[in-house]
């Protein structure tokens, strides 16, 4: 019985397709960083400096 909960045999095919699945996955998402724009790119970075008048900030609550 216990031979049986170690054995892992049979599980072959679900390592080579989750492999393949994150390979894919990886590779899209490679593909995809390369073809962003600078533009939106330097939005996204700048995104967490940005303030807004209607949000209330930790320098704000200071003054």
């Amino acid at each position: 019985m216990f031979k049986n909960l170690v054995d892992f045999t049979g599980f072959e095919t679900l390592a080579v397709v989750t492999m393949v699945f994150f390979m894919l996955i990886f590779v899209g998402v490679v593909i995809w960083a390369f073809f962003l724009k600078k533009k939106y790119v330097s939005r996204m970075e700048n995104l967490p400096l940005e303030s807004d008048e209607g949000t209330t900030t930790a320098n704000k609550e200071q003054e």
